[in-house]
């Protein structure tokens, strides 16, 4: 790739867009996706004592929460009463609402907590990509006025926490979750998984396959190809990190690289320290993105980079300049907020690929990894922020980065930390003073692809003073 750079622009506002390919953009498919998983949750309710679901520990503890005052049972139940009783929304074979009430919505959640992991679906590609399963349950109540209260509740959170590590421990990290990775229709191993996915990732070099490109063992073990679970796919590592993604430039300061193989969503200079970042327009918050934390006053007026991970992507983080990470941590935020311009308030109707759009939105409640990074000059201290989005909650970051441990030195294209069950967003953010000139690719508007993890993405410089 020939490295062409532009000057970054002063911009406040990013106009938002919908990239990536969690969830279909066509409601149907949701539609379709729920309608195969409650005939799954009915013939497993039938199967019950008194032909119910019973409610394991972490379904059951939101279960009492919900109903612990009015106003949660009140919002609980209200969301699901107020989308529209209309197609698509309403839509099964008898025209009636799919789910109807958050009892059912709590034993959807437990079939999919004990049993269900995320299968290719491959209906058009072109719409979208379903590997959301909570998130589509929850597609049309959460562009809901009252989903837009009840997901912002901390109360709530906490409780999807439990039930979202279920899941991943009890299913998603485990053999439980081996039948999705498999050469079946279905199966990210089918060959239409892995033409999306060698697509995805052959964005440099010639044209390789997903075994030239990631360890993996199809002679050893044909049916999974050495996968042991869901997690340990999506958390697949490349076979020669440094010949397949060298790291660009890896001895100049001056040079920033791509932290996650992604595609850019939004730059945006003269960042706020508040800003109302749920309108339509989307300006980033500091001191919301970054917790509050000491050092969030520095990139007051500064620049924010982020870019987007789909679900055939690369998961894994990696340092975007040498340096040392001086302070690590996890904020615990929100699973499934979506902001009301992006629910059935909008002229429009509802995002039908939420969380997708709201990016922006959710770089500043959402579960999220932050990174301070005190590199060489021209960039200095600089942020990095990974966002666990909507069923994407884990935010893993790797042992020698954890507080204790802290400060230690990173070095540029060092692996830094992971996101579980597939990919999200990321942001970079700069301190004013430090001007930027990014590779052409990077611009939002020139996006075509992923850009690779470890390549190029900006150039750093200090502004001459005025003579």
């Amino acid at each position: 790739m020939t490295t062409t750079l532009v000057p970054l622009p002063v911009r406040r506002h990013q106009r938002p867009h919908r990239v990536g390919g969690w969830l279909p953009r066509d409601p149907n498919l949701v539609v379709s996706y729920l309608r195969d998983l409650m005939d799954e949750v009915k013939k497993h309710r039938a199967s019950g004592p008194r032909g119910k679901l019973m409610l394991s520990e972490p379904i059951q503890d939101l279960k009492d929460l919900i109903e612990s005052t009015a106003e949660l049972r009140m919002l609980a139940q209200a969301m699901f009463d107020e989308v529209p009783d209309k197609a698509p929304y309403n839509e099964d074979p008898v025209g009636n609402k799919q789910i109807e009430s958050y009892k059912e919505m709590l034993e959807v959640f437990e079939f999919v907590m004990n049993h269900k992991a995320p299968s290719w679906k491959k209906l058009e590609y072109d719409v979208g990509l379903i590997g959301f399963p909570f998130n589509a349950i929850l597609d049309w109540p959460m562009g809901t006025g009252s989903g837009y209260a009840f997901f912002l509740k901390a109360e709530v959170n906490a409780k999807l926490k439990v039930i979202l590590d279920t899941w991943k421990q009890e299913v998603l990290m485990t053999d439980k979750s081996q039948y999705v990775i498999t050469k079946a229709p279905d199966g990210w191993l089918s060959q239409e998984s892995l033409v999306h996915i060698q697509n995805d990732t052959n964005v440099v070099g010639e044209e390789l396959t997903f075994e030239q490109i990631f360890k993996c063992d199809p002679v050893g073990d044909p049916k999974h190809w050495g996968f042991k679970s869901w997690d340990s796919f999506f958390i697949r590592e490349f076979k020669n990190m440094d010949q397949l993604r060298p790291v660009a430039f890896k001895d100049q300061p001056q040079w920033v690289a791509n932290s996650c193989e992604s595609k850019p969503f939004a730059l945006q200079s003269n960042v706020q320290e508040y800003d109302s970042f749920w309108l339509k327009g989307q300006a980033y918050s500091v001191k919301e993105m970054l917790h509050g934390h000491k050092n969030a006053d520095q990139f007051v007026g500064g620049t924010v980079y982020q870019a987007f991970l789909s679900a055939t992507s690369y998961h894994r983080w990696n340092s975007p300049v040498s340096g040392k990470v001086i302070h690590t941590e996890i904020v615990d935020g929100t699973y499934f907020s979506e902001p009301t311009i992006t629910g059935f308030s909008a002229p429009e109707g509802p995002d039908r690929a939420a969380p997708d759009l709201a990016q922006g939105y959710i770089s500043h409640i959402a579960t999220r990894a932050i990174f301070y990074i005190q590199a060489p000059e021209p960039i200095g201290l600089m942020a990095a922020i990974y966002i666990g989005m909507a069923d994407v909650s884990s935010c893993d970051i790797s042992e020698k980065f954890s507080g204790k441990n802290l400060p230690a030195t990173v070095e540029k294209g060092e692996e830094i930390g992971t996101f579980h069950h597939g990919g999200s967003t990321h942001c970079l953010l700069f301190r004013p003073g430090v001007n930027l000139a990014f590779v052409t690719e990077a611009i939002p508007e020139n996006a075509k692809k992923n850009l690779p993890i470890r390549g190029a993405l900006a150039y750093a410089y200090k502004q001459e003073p005025a003579m």
